[in-house]
């Protein structure tokens, strides 16, 4: 499929809150659920479709035409390239902020409003994220949590109004007011995918934003392809090929950004953890130490874009 081009939208007031969904061979069904609960809470849907090979416009007449807006990637150039690609047309239309989400999403009906409420009272923000759960996983451990100068704290949600400061947070479910975006900059294309939302949270941070989690503001998001005990805790597995591209990012983050040594060497002893327990206690453990080993040495020398499609190993 090739490019579209767009309408302008009409404007309805002086909030625009613009969802960039980027889709890849998505679930139809829950993408509808998705849809019909963003159309309750934001003005309108950049559908991003990454080059998936499959004609999707018969699905789409179900929508309004006037506030889900398709664009068509003819080939996948990653998360990135395709969340950069709705950004920037969201911004053309004066969208005044912009919420990510992967196609896997599941908002809760009051998600946006609730972030939009930490916003206002956060005018330092860059972004503000939800407290995400995978409804696979038996754990409920909030998801955020932040460096103290040699320790990792995580944040607890027992207090549901509680607004954290942290690190950073995942891209979907992630509002981010449209002046931050201009002053920050847009995503890492050349990443393809993984750490792309860290080192925008790390890169905003250092201009002088900070990031906030909110507990009240919940998403229901599954990280990873399945999950599986290993060691006797809950772990989520991608597919091999997504481990080049953990490693590789993870050494041209740290190369690049300029986080704090206790914040980098969290992320490094973080991902040799992972290496030992792919490389070593997962099934299939030869797939995963061969990307692993060929995605540090990429990122050692520093090569990026896409070294590996999606599926391949």
């Amino acid at each position: 499929m090739s490019d579209v081009i767009l309408a302008p939208v009409a404007s309805s007031g002086s909030t625009r809150i613009f969802a960039v969904v980027v889709t890849f061979r998505c679930e139809l069904d829950r993408l509808v659920a998705q849809f019909e609960r963003l159309l309750r809470q934001v003005d309108h849907i950049v559908w991003v479709d990454n080059g998936s090979g499959v004609d999707l416009r018969p699905w789409l007449r179900q929508w309004p035409a006037d506030r889900v807006h398709p664009l068509w990637l003819a080939q996948n150039h990653g998360i990135g390239y395709a969340q950069n690609r709705g950004i920037e047309w969201a911004l053309e239309q004066g969208a005044t902020h912009v919420l990510l989400m992967d196609h896997d999403s599941l908002p809760a009906p009051d998600m946006v409003g609730l972030l939009m409420d930490a916003l206002r009272d956060h005018p330092d923000a860059a972004a503000v994220g939800p407290r995400y759960a995978d409804p696979r996983r038996q754990s409920d451990r909030t998801p955020f949590f932040r460096m103290e100068g040699w320790s990792l704290r995580w944040l607890d949600c027992n207090d549901p109004a509680r607004v954290w400061e942290v690190d950073h947070v995942i891209a979907s479910g992630c509002l981010m007011p449209a002046p931050a975006l201009r002053q920050v900059g847009l995503l890492r294309e050349d990443y393809f995918i993984d750490w792309v939302d860290v080192e925008w949270c790390l890169r905003a941070r250092d201009q002088g934003f900070k990031i906030y989690g909110v507990c009240a503001a919940t998403l229901e998001h599954r990280l990873g392809d399945q999950v599986a005990w290993v060691l006797g805790r809950e772990v989520p597995l991608h597919a091999p090929w997504r481990h080049y591209y953990q490693s590789r990012n993870v050494v041209l983050m740290l190369r690049s950004t300029r986080a704090n040594f206790p914040t980098k060497l969290h992320h490094a002893v973080q991902q040799l953890k992972r290496l030992v327990v792919f490389s070593v206690f997962v099934p299939g453990r030869g797939k995963y130490f061969k990307m692993w080993m060929k995605g540090l040495l990429h990122g050692v020398l520093g090569k990026r874009g896409t070294q590996v499609r999606p599926g391949s190993v």
